[in-house]
């Protein structure tokens, strides 16, 4: 159980770091001062590759969280 959890914990890590390093930055430069950013991804809610990576992220965290508490409790 604790080379599962092990596991776990590793891959969670490895996928937020390299999500997290191939998210952009919000600040892109002078092209935003207008205050709004035209992606080639549209309009769409939810389903831009920020939002995308974002929603990978978060899961991975939570995923990486619940681990490492199962694991302190045994």
């Amino acid at each position: 159980m604790q080379t599962l959890l092990s596991i776990i914990i590793i891959v969670a890590s490895i996928i937020i770091i390299t999500i997290v390093a191939q998210m952009e930055s919000d600040q892109a430069g002078l092209g935003t001062l207008q205050g709004e950013e035209t992606t080639t991804w549209g309009s769409h809610k939810g389903s831009s590759k920020k939002d995308i990576q974002n929603k990978i992220v978060i899961g991975s965290s939570v995923v990486f969280a619940l681990a490492l508490v199962i694991l302190a409790a045994i």
